[in-house]
């Protein structure tokens, strides 16, 4: 576990200038450091942890860099927690999905994932208006501020959990077999 740690500060040195995981992937796909870690004397499920984990500190920076935007932004408004707490959820889902096809592809398709995934990102916010539409429910619930439901909060909680360790499983498994 403390190899972990300093396998996340390696993806941070790698993004100085950008927060994003994928450009942490790029550059560690560009500069093929994938073969350069299979050496280390480190099993390779520490290194898939040590991505998963990776996912943490740019969670908490996404939360305070919100967090600043709407406390600079000098809004009479209180803070809409909910919507804020499923903005910044989606980033670990959508990771979730990403680092099993990292790990899968590797160098051979990356810029093409990439280039997908950037572009369902950008057409994820403009869509939001249509799944409005669709599901009324759940943005009437986002919107209406009242936690009537419990057990319903504890279920998606343990579901989005189960989400990421399924995908963690599957980018281990991928990962564990793949000859580098």
């Amino acid at each position: 576990m403390y190899s972990s740690f300093y396998l996340i500060r390696k993806d941070f040195i790698l993004v100085r200038k950008f927060l994003l995981l994928m450009n942490a992937c790029t550059l560690d796909v560009q500069h093929n450091n994938q073969r350069l870690l299979v050496t280390l004397p480190l099993p390779r499920h520490q290194l898939v942890l040590a991505k998963y984990l990776s996912l943490f500190p740019y969670v908490i920076i996404s939360l305070i860099c919100t967090l600043l935007l709407y406390l600079t932004g000098q809004s009479a408004e209180p803070i809409a927690w909910r919507e804020l707490s499923l903005v910044i959820a989606g980033f670990p889902i959508i990771a979730g999905l990403y680092l099993p096809l990292y790990f899968w592809l590797g160098q051979k398709g990356m810029q093409v994932v990439n280039m997908l995934f950037m572009m369902l990102i950008m057409f994820g916010f403009t869509a939001m208006s249509s799944l409005a539409k669709q599901f009324p429910v759940l943005f009437e619930w986002v919107h209406s501020g009242t936690a009537d439901n419990i057990l319903l909060l504890a279920i998606a909680c343990v579901a989005y959990l189960f989400l990421l360790y399924c995908s963690y499983l599957i980018s281990l498994r991928i990962f564990t077999r793949k000859d580098i």
